[in-house]
């Protein structure tokens, strides 16, 4: 049987404990509800294996905990296990789940024990796969030593540190060790599966510490005392987390401490304890609820797949739709769209393949027509008729492109920077702009991608690094600017290509030509695409250029008044 479809989704918690928040979590499946909890410093992707296996037998649902994935962070430095074991009761609230079974991987198998000793009216039962029970020792030394800050550095170095990591913690464990009683009897993975982690990594930033902590410092051998649900506690002998189990002495009656063989037992046996147990019916997903005075996060489905968006709904009007460039997402835009806050209904909306989208486009028709197109569709399931539209770089072109073709429901068009090239430039960049950035088994395509990015930032065309292409009006390789968009580039791996030889191929002086919307070109100083829009300008007198400030989330302020006209 074919697995069912899983799907991604938004809770929205307007006022817990920790303030307005929201929540993302993956579901899928049918019958009752089944609550999995991911591992550190991972997020719900990491359980999509387990949610297919069982997604015959409950409704699977898999929340980021708060600080990893896209879920908001909880706003503070340390937490303890019972904090997120309460962030997890707010999300069931948010969901509309009274009472779930539960099942957590290591740093989630601490989350569900805590939340079975602490919240016991809410658990039918639950299973913590790598339960973690140090002595007073090793508890000091893991958080001493596992844990060191996670700081962006300008020459990328950290990218190669992390790279190491992520490797060291399927040979050793702890990863920090590397005597031979700490080397684990397992093959390493390929190198894409550790990209996959490296990016959830990147995701949670140096926020990755403050749930680890979390569960090294759980009293983790108490709390199996106090729990009253059915509880099963495991792990396959070819975790390392299997030599904590015989430290779970004298634990509650309906605690079952047992070690398997291989993971796929210990999955059976969990799907075996769980099913033992009383449960509860799941709930309909629910709508992403609107949070206020700031940009909540939604994922939108459209024919293919789903989008994420980012939006306020605070103001009245016609709304703002902007559109980012290649090699970025709303995340890279999010300072443009947050200035419109109280003064225009804003929508970013991550393109097909970009940031947290899916790859919506058809097979081999990555175009700006197509991209267009997608655009449309979203704005259709968003219910949005008229709006004004604003492109950063080639995300400029895709507007250029929907407002060709629907100039009724674009009202207003803004081009920031956009790449207004001749057709031997297009060529050429099309030629050798894009370069091919695979995955190394040794991380070094990181470096790569580092300097890459970094030199858009100093010289154009980047890959010429000639005086003549110094990049005047500021310099922008401001490490963490740098580092954002190194990680749209490694969670969009193949889109971000296409999308520039796209945007590379498009007739914008033709579509300017033609153009029957109200429009306007922009850029600030250090836009390295400002003699683009003032090349565009002269030569298409009809469209004004406007200079944009410094600071993006100054530019509602610049831009309304002529949105307003």
């Amino acid at each position: 049987m074919a697995a069912a479809r899983i799907t991604r989704h938004f809770a929205s918690i307007p006022g817990g404990r920790w303030g307005p928040r929201q929540v993302h979590y993956r579901r899928t499946g049918r019958g009752p509800v089944l609550i999995l909890l991911h591992q550190s410093p991972l997020s719900s992707r990491d359980v999509i294996a387990t949610m297919q296996r069982w997604q015959r037998h409950y409704t699977c649902i898999a929340p980021d905990t708060p600080g990893y994935g896209l879920s908001d962070p909880l706003g503070v430095t340390h937490a303890e296990m019972d904090d997120f074991a309460t962030a997890v009761v707010e999300f069931l609230d948010a969901i509309g789940v009274d009472k779930a079974a539960f099942y957590g991987f290591h740093t989630g198998a601490m989350m569900a024990a805590m939340l079975a000793a602490r919240y016991p009216q809410r658990v039918h039962a639950v299973v913590a796969n790598g339960y973690v029970i140090p002595t007073t020792a090793e508890r000091a030394e893991l958080v001493a030593e596992y844990l060191p800050p996670f700081v962006p550095t300008w020459d990328g170095a950290h990218l190669a540190w992390l790279w190491s990591r992520m490797r060291e913690q399927v040979i050793f464990f702890p990863w920090y060790r590397k005597e031979p009683a700490d080397r684990m009897a397992l093959t390493l993975p390929p190198p894409e599966v550790l990209q996959a982690n490296l990016v959830e990594f990147l995701r949670a930033g140096d926020h990755y510490r403050v749930a680890y902590r979390a569960a090294f410092t759980m009293p983790a051998a108490e709390a199996l005392r106090e729990i009253t649900v059915p509880a099963l506690i495991t792990a396959s002998h070819t975790d390392p987390t299997s030599r904590y189990l015989a430290r779970a002495t004298e634990p509650a009656t309906p605690v079952t401490v047992r070690e398997c063989a291989t993971p796929a037992d210990t999955l059976d046996l969990a799907l075996a304890h769980l099913k033992r147990a009383r449960s509860s019916a799941a709930p309909k997903a629910v709508a992403t609820r609107a949070l206020g005075g700031r940009l909540w996060q939604q994922m939108l489905d459209v024919p293919g797949g789903q989008l994420r968006v980012q939006r306020n709904d605070d103001a009245v009007g016609r709304a703002v739709v902007v559109i980012h460039d290649a090699l970025g997402s709303t995340d890279t835009v999010a300072g443009l769209a947050a200035s419109f806050i109280g003064q225009r209904p804003v929508v970013a909306i991550d393109l097909p393949g970009h940031g947290e989208s899916d790859d919506t486009l058809p097979r081999g028709q990555a175009t700006v027509a197509a991209y267009a197109q997608a655009l449309g569709k979203a704005l259709d399931a968003l219910r949005i008729r008229a709006c004004d539209l604003i492109g950063v770089g080639g995300g400029s072109l895709v507007g250029l492109e929907l407002a060709h073709r629907a100039p009724r429901r674009v009202r207003r068009l803004v081009l920031i920077g956009p790449p207004y090239f001749d057709k031997a430039l297009q060529q050429r960049l099309r030629r050798r702009y894009v370069p091919g950035i695979g995955i190394d088994w040794h991380g070094g395509h990181l470096l790569h991608a580092w300097h890459f990015v970094r030199d858009q930032g100093l010289f154009w065309p980047w890959f010429e690094r000639t005086k003549e292409g110094i990049i005047e009006g500021g310099v922008q390789v401001n490490t963490d600017r740098v580092h954002q968009r190194v990680l749209e580039l490694l969670r969009a791996p193949g889109a971000w290509q296409r999308a520039y030889r796209a945007h590379f191929s498009y007739p914008v002086a033709t579509r300017l030509h033609t153009l029957r919307v109200p429009a306007l070109l922009a850029a600030a100083e250090w836009d390295p695409l400002r003699p683009c829009a003032l090349a565009a300008a002269r030569v298409h007198p009809a469209v004004a250029f406007s200079a944009l400030p410094a600071d993006e989330r100054d530019w509602a302020c610049t831009l309304l008044p002529f949105l307003d006209s």
